[in-house]
């Protein structure tokens, strides 16, 4: 789905009142609802939200791999913790 002001869901953003970097789930009015591999999500005026650089692509990747990784980790921190 498009919007009014080039942005669509599913592309990676930057969202400057919050200053991270996220991608687009949906958009409600003027409100654009937004998330990040981790789980966090949080909703933001559209206005206040512009597509997201290559570099900043990158950087959500890279986010999402690390928190996979963790948490990975933390279920192997677990079972050794069961012996």
């Amino acid at each position: 789905m498009a919007h009014p002001s080039g942005l669509r869901v599913g592309m990676v953003v930057y969202d400057r009142s919050y200053e991270m970097v996220a991608v687009v789930d949906y958009f409600n009015g003027p409100f654009v609802h937004l998330s990040r591999p981790t789980g966090l999500i949080w909703q933001s005026r559209w206005v206040s939200v512009r597509v997201g650089t290559e570099y900043e692509q990158r950087q959500l990747t890279a986010i999402g791999k690390l928190y996979r990784l963790r948490l990975k980790g933390m279920v192997l921190d677990q079972r050794q913790e069961d012996f």
